[in-house]
C-alpha cells in the first residue's frame, strides 16, 4: 500500500518510499499535466494536505506574479513532450515564499507510451541570496572605481595645470631672462665661453619645456578638454607615429554624440590603452582608427594589423590592459568588443550612448 503523499495509481511502494526520503522534492504527473503524487519534503515544505495539491491544486502555492509565467512553461513543456526547468517563488508552510527551481522530464509506461512526468524541485533561495548579495558588492566596488578613476582624472588634470602654467612659465620667463642676458654680456666683452655656456643653459631649458608639455599632455590632453574626442584621438594618434614610425590613420564621419566627460574620458582612455598594447605587444605597421557617430552614439574602432591573440590570451586575467578596458567600459555603460586571431591583427571596438535627443557635435 502506498502513503498517503502517493496517488494509487502508482505501482507499488518501494518508489514513495525512495521518494520520501530523498532530500528534494519530488512530483509526478500523468499524461494530462495533472500531478498525482507529491513526496513527504513537498508536503511539509507546503504544509498542506496531498489532496488539496492533487491536480492542478499545487499551483495555488505559486507566487501569484510567477504563477502565469509558470503555468506557461509548465503546460508548453508537456505539449511538446521536453524536458523543462522553471524558477518561481513557492510558499512555504510558515507562509513566506521561497524561490525554488522546478525541473520535470517526460516518463513513459512499460509499453513505451507517454506516462506523464516526474520532477524534483530545490529551494534556491540562498543562492540567489548569495547572488544578490555578490551583485550588491560587485556594484559597490563599480562605484567605488568611478569614483577612484573620477579623482584620478581630477587629480591628472591639476597636475597637468601646474606643470604647463607653473613650471612650463617659469621656464619660459627664464629663457626670456638669459636670451635677454645674452647681448648685455658680449657688449661688456665678456668671456666667449661664458656666452657659449649660456646659450647651452637656454637649449637645456628648451628640451625642460618639450618634457614639461610632454608630460602634462601625457597626465591630460589638452585637445580633450578644449577641441573635443575626435581631435583628441587624430592628435594621439599622429603623436603616436611620430614616436613610433607606426602608420596611423584616423576614418570616420568624425562625429561623436554629447558624450558627458566622464564618458569622454573613458573613451579616450580606451583608445590610448588600445594603442599602448599594439606598440608593446602587436609588431604592428599600421594601425586604422574609425571615429562614427550619430545623435546617439559614438563608436571608435581601433584595427592594428599585427601578430593578433588567441582566445587564451585574451581571457588572461593578468592582462591588465584588456582589464582596464573592459573595465572603464563597463562603467560608462558603454559596449566593448575585441576580436583577434593569431597572424590577423586585432580589432577594438568601443560605443558609447549618449542621452536620446542629443544632436552630435562635429569635432
Amino acid at each position: 500500500m502506498l502513503p498517503s503523499s502517493s496517488s494509487s495509481s502508482l505501482d507499488g511502494d518501494l518508489f514513495a518510499v525512495m521518494a520520501d526520503a530523498a532530500p528534494v522534492m519530488i512530483w509526478m504527473a500523468d499524461a494530462d499535466a495533472r500531478r498525482t503524487f507529491f513526496n513527504k519534503p513537498w508536503l511539509d515544505f507546503t504544509g498542506r494536505p496531498f489532496a488539496d495539491q492533487v491536480g492542478s491544486g499545487w499551483n495555488e502555492a505559486v507566487h501569484p506574479l510567477d504563477r502565469a509565467a509558470c503555468m506557461d512553461a509548465y503546460l508548453t513543456a508537456f505539449h511538446d513532450r521536453r524536458s523543462f526547468e522553471i524558477e518561481y517563488r513557492l510558499r512555504r508552510v510558515d507562509g513566506v515564499f521561497r524561490w525554488v527551481i522546478d525541473r520535470g522530464a517526460p516518463r513513459t509506461g512499460a509499453d513505451g507510451v507517454f506516462a506523464g512526468y516526474i520532477g524534483a524541485c530545490v529551494d534556491v533561495t540562498a543562492l540567489k541570496q548569495s547572488e544578490a548579495r555578490l551583485r550588491e558588492s560587485e556594484s559597490q566596488l563599480r562605484r567605488l572605481a568611478a569614483r577612484f578613476e573620477s579623482a584620478q582624472e581630477s587629480e591628472r588634470a591639476s597636475v597637468a595645470r601646474e606643470l604647463h602654467d607653473e613650471l612650463g612659465q617659469s621656464l619660459t620667463a627664464l629663457k626670456l631672462e638669459l636670451a635677454r642676458t645674452v647681448p648685455d654680456l658680449l657688449k661688456q666683452g665678456i668671456d666667449p665661453g661664458a656666452i657659449d655656456r649660456l646659450q647651452s643653459m637656454i637649449g637645456i631649458i628648451d628640451t625642460a619645456q618639450e618634457t614639461v608639455r610632454r608630460l602634462a599632455t601625457s597626465l591630460r590632453p589638452p585637445a580633450l578638454d578644449h577641441l573635443g574626442l575626435a581631435a583628441a584621438i587624430e592628435l594621439e594618434a599622429a603623436a603616436l607615429a611620430r614616436r613610433t614610425g607606426i602608420r596611423c590613420r584616423v576614418v570616420g564621419n568624425r562625429r561623436v554624440a554629447k558624450l558627458d566627460p566622464v564618458q569622454t574620458t573613458a573613451v579616450f582612455r580606451i583608445v590610448q590603452e588600445a594603442l599602448t598594447n599594439v606598440v608593446r605587444h602587436a609588431n604592428a605597421s599600421a594601425i586604422t582608427i574609425s571615429i562614427n557617430g550619430t545623435a546617439a552614439s559614438t563608436s571608435v574602432k581601433i584595427r592594428d594589423n599585427g601578430r593578433g591573440m588567441n582566445a587564451d590570451q585574451m581571457a588572461d586575467p593578468t592582462a591588465i590592459g584588456l582589464l582596464g578596458m573592459r573595465e572603464r567600459a563597463e562603467l560608462i555603460g558603454a559596449t566593448l568588443s575585441i576580436t583577434s586571431n593569431p597572424g590577423k591583427g586585432t580589432i577594438v571596438s568601443v560605443v558609447a550612448s549618449a542621452g536620446a535627443g542629443d544632436e552630435p557635435q562635429r569635432t
